[in-house]
């Protein structure tokens, strides 16, 4: 039943990122469908980030009332959610279905990350953390393919009526996955107590900045592209090439982690993406083309190991502090397409990139300072 959980996550977890990052590369052409600004399209995501502020009200429920029954109301979520995308014909009725879609993949996002940690040991998390990466990387870079090619064939209502059927088969699938109670003695005194920690502050601020680059960047690099003469094809193409860097951390991931460390790989995973943002300084095809594979190790490297190792943090309201941590990812994502316009509009891509690059040096020191005390059974 294990390998059957992990099977039914991974094909999970690859649905749901392929409608996250499908919009990414195709930002431009729904700016055009719903006749708003190109550099303002990222507002239509902010309902979709919002609603991951709620996730710790599922976290605190799932401590008491069981993982798969709050994974499975999760995915029901997110199949309605995808279900009014597929009949929108507004940019208010997309904003809708994409908030509710957002509400359904922050909470699927934290639970299948808890329920691994609860049946599987952290000797071998970083093998399951592997498969959901590469599961990860693998529908990053599919879902430019597969965008582009509903777009040129059908449209983005068939798009998204075939995730709804794809969600809803996976929603029988998971039926069968044995029901885990984590706690049923954590009160949310207990919650409140676990935000005054140090090193839980400092997680939350590692978690808020290491998603600044989600939006300053992706939502924008299609649109930076196409500014300076690539076809939306070719930048859905630099995105293939962004995530062909993620397939390569998931093998590193599920090959080596567990014997190098997942905290000590994790870490240098911001080292890494950091310093391959600085090629997108510059309009040079070949450097792109580098900074991107590089972007693509770097970033996956700490985005594939974060949760694991923060779920290995604490032994009582894992539930609760996973999603405390996606709560900060949602109030990161929340800001940040409400900013990025800005700064795209007055500072250019150069300055999305800046800030994306100071983010992550934040994110390294106090992932760095938050970790330190447990570095023994992180690593």
């Amino acid at each position: 039943m294990k390998k059957y959980s992990i099977i039914i996550l991974t094909l999970l977890t690859f649905v749901t990122v392929v409608e996250f990052a499908v919009v990414m590369p195709l930002g431009p052409q729904l700016a055009d469908k719903f006749s708003i600004s190109r550099n303002s399209v990222t507002y239509l995501f902010v309902g979709y980030t919002f609603m991951g502020i709620f996730t710790p009200i599922i976290g605190y429920f799932a401590d008491k009332h069981g993982l798969k029954k709050f994974i499975l109301i999760s995915v029901a979520f997110f199949i309605v959610g995808a279900f009014i995308d597929s009949i929108a014909i507004t940019a208010t009725q997309y904003f809708i279905g994409r908030s509710i879609l957002g509400f359904g993949f922050y909470a699927i996002t934290t639970l299948t990350i808890v329920y691994s940690s609860k049946i599987i040991s952290y000797g071998r998390l970083g093998i399951v953390s592997g498969i959901y990466k590469f599961s990860f990387a693998g529908a990053m870079f599919a879902a430019p393919i597969i965008g582009n090619f509903y777009m040129k064939y059908f449209d983005l209502s068939i798009l998204y009526m075939s995730l709804v059927g794809a969600t809803v088969l996976l929603l029988l699938l998971l039926l069968p996955l044995k029901e885990i109670t984590v706690e049923n003695d954590i009160t949310i005194q207990d919650i409140v107590k676990m935000i005054k920690v140090k090193e839980v502050i400092l997680m939350i601020v590692a978690t808020f900045m290491l998603s600044v680059p989600s939006v300053f960047f992706f939502n924008h690099l299609s649109t930076h592209l196409q500014d300076i003469g690539y076809s939306p094809e070719r930048a859905a193409m630099t995105f293939s090439i962004v995530a062909s860097g993620s397939i390569v951390a998931s093998v590193i991931i599920l090959l080596t982690s567990d014997k190098i460390g997942k905290l000590r790989m994790s870490r240098t995973g911001v080292v890494i993406a950091a310093i391959a943002l600085v090629g997108f300084l510059f309009n040079v095809e070949i450097v792109i083309i580098i900074a991107g594979v590089f972007f693509g190790i770097g970033y996956d490297l700490i985005w594939g190991l974060f949760f694991p190792v923060a779920s290995k943090m604490y032994d009582k309201g894992i539930n609760s502090y996973v999603a405390i941590l996606s709560m900060s990812m949602a109030a990161a994502g929340v800001f940040t397409n409400l900013t990025a316009p800005f700064v795209m509009e007055h500072f250019g891509f150069v300055g999305n990139m800046v800030i994306s690059i100071i983010a992550l040096i934040i994110c390294f020191i106090t992932y760095m300072i938050a970790t330190e005390p447990f570095k023994t059974r992180l690593n």
